[in-house]
């Protein structure tokens, strides 16, 4: 009896592309569609039910907040970087 092989497993959501593109394309593709499909917490009511509707647009499903975020994710790192400066300058005041 063969030994049973664990198809799928190192491409995860990417493994529809085949032998198609290269790996490391398709391992960026899959850690791409793994954070965006991922659920993170609401800015307004702090519960973990946060979703991409589509491209930068994020709603809770519990309140019902909708804002604009990162394409894949709802916080971009330039936003945090002007939040953390706007924060300096306001203490500064």
């Amino acid at each position: 009896m063969a030994k049973q092989t664990t198809k799928g497993k190192k491409s995860r959501s990417a493994a529809r592309f085949g032998a198609r593109y290269g790996r490391k394309s398709r391992k960026l593709v899959a850690d791409l569609e793994e954070k965006s499909k991922a659920s993170y917490d609401c800015p307004q009511c702090g519960r973990n039910k946060v979703k991409r509707t589509s491209t930068a647009i994020w709603s809770c499903r519990k309140c019902g907040y909708t804002f604009a975020g990162g394409s894949f994710l709802p916080e971009t790192s330039l936003g945090r970087s002007v939040l953390r400066s706007l924060k300096k300058s306001l203490e500064a005041d």
